[in-house]
């Protein structure tokens, strides 16, 4: 399967994530802050904090034998907003471990700001290799 649909099945069906992120905004909505590729624009506010949003990073080919692809190396990225940093130290472990469960492993990390809304940024990348 597609990675981003894989991680998004992943994030989406996470029940300590989910209560975690109603906690965190205050409130249960209709459906969950968790996006790939772009956040609905809807969802763009500060009040609907904390917002995830999946992204492909690459995806090729890998351990070639004979001319035969022997593997799938894909790469995703997590982004993940809240308005402070404590909120995202609370949600990046529990993202972790479901990636983790669904296969990938974390690689790298960033932490900033986003200008647009003004909230705390984590952009994390995640790495699996399916053997064919």
């Amino acid at each position: 399967m597609i990675a981003i649909i894989d991680a998004f099945q992943a994030l989406y069906h996470d029940e300590e994530l989910n209560k975690l992120m109603d906690e965190i905004r205050g409130k249960k909505l209709v459906e969950q802050t968790i996006f790939q590729l772009e956040i609905d624009e809807d969802f763009l506010k500060v009040e609907k904090a904390p917002l995830i949003r999946i992204e492909d990073i690459d995806s090729h080919g890998a351990f070639y034998n004979d001319d035969k692809r022997g593997a799938d190396d894909e790469s995703i990225q997590i982004s993940t907003m809240a308005q402070t940093v404590e909120e995202l130290a609370d949600l990046l472990p529990i993202i972790d471990e479901a990636m983790k469960r669904a296969n990938f492993e974390q690689y790298n990390s960033k932490i900033y700001r986003e200008t647009d809304l003004g909230l705390m940024y984590n952009a994390r990348s995640y790495r699996r290799i399916n053997y064919l």
